[in-house]
């Protein structure tokens, strides 16, 4: 913006002609000050030397709206670059899930069997205790029932598009 004022004040440009390489600008933003010192031996502007620093303002202003352009090019770049990287994160996060839902069914139908087991195994007097075939038996049913539980519960989930 001080750029701008510059180009835009031709009293300004005058000024630098006539004090040479000698001014100093104080402050940022829009809240600056330059201060001058004119040089003993300038008091008349040479010929094309007023041109020349208008070229030169004009020059460094077309530079600085360059790296303001490509710095927002590139602040760009960076945010989309940031929600690709958010939503591969998400995605490698929903399979995380998908499968910890997995064994936290299987888990669940493995403890189904684990209760059943735990029945049958109580000291209680019943006529399977004295079978050899019952403990195959009732071994066969809890994996069978386990198995069936977990591909019932499977195929619920795939049915609702939770897996």
């Amino acid at each position: 913006m001080m750029l701008l004022d510059l180009l835009e004040d031709p009293q300004e440009i005058r000024r630098i002609c006539l004090i040479g390489r000698t001014g100093c600008v104080q402050g940022c933003g829009d809240d600056y000050r330059i201060q001058w010192e004119v040089a003993a031996d300038r008091q008349v502007v040479q010929e094309g030397e007023e041109e020349e620093i208008e070229m030169l303002i004009e020059n460094y202003l077309q530079r600085r709206e360059s790296c303001h352009g490509q710095a927002e090019r590139l602040l760009e770049s960076a945010r989309e670059m940031e929600d690709s990287i958010a939503v591969n994160l998400s995605s490698r996060r929903l399979e995380v899930s998908r499968v910890e839902l997995l064994f936290q069914v299987g888990t669940f139908c493995v403890a189904v069997g684990a209760l059943v087991a735990g029945i049958f195994g109580m000291n209680l007097k019943s006529y399977l205790g004295e079978q050899a075939f019952a403990f195959w038996l009732t071994t066969a049913g809890i994996l069978a029932g386990a198995l069936v539980a977990f591909f019932v519960v499977y195929y619920y989930l795939r049915r609702r598009k939770i897996l």
